[in-house]
């Protein structure tokens, strides 16, 4: 499988399970006939999340606090980074609400598996990045 169809994948399997858990939240609300306020509370931190992701993806330069453009290399780098961070944070999120749903409930170390895959994430991304400015400098 070539790169750039596994990063399609990547985005749709995130984007489903943002609509999962939106439409599971808008569910809890109806059924423990929770106010709109508490579905509001519920929803807005999971869209300002993949909004401001989704943003940092089309503009990896607010990563290096500059508007200067990034190498090409450096930029897909980023990209991805931000891509598959994204797809952590929301299946994070989206299991609980699953598992809640099926009555299941969730060791607390999940969050720990879900916070490493995270931090490897951008500790991979970042050593990438450093390794192609390092042969650049020679």
């Amino acid at each position: 499988m070539v790169k750039r169809e596994w990063e399609i994948i990547v985005e749709t399997v995130t984007a489903v399970a943002v609509g999962v858990f939106l439409g599971l939240q808008v569910y809890y609300g109806y059924v423990y006939e929770s106010g709109i306020w508490t579905i509001l509370y519920h929803l807005l931190p999971m869209g300002l999340l993949y909004v401001g992701m989704i943003f940092l993806q089309i503009f990896p330069e607010i990563l290096n606090g500059s508007n200067e453009p990034l190498p090409k290399l450096v930029r897909m780098y980023a990209v991805r980074m931000i891509r598959i961070c994204k797809l952590f944070l929301v299946t994070g999120v989206l299991v609980p609400s699953v598992a809640d749903v099926l009555g299941i409930k969730m060791n607390s170390a999940y969050s720990l598996i879900i916070m490493g895959g995270i931090l490897g994430t951008i500790g991979y991304y970042f050593y990438r990045i450093f390794q192609y400015n390092s042969s650049q400098k020679k």
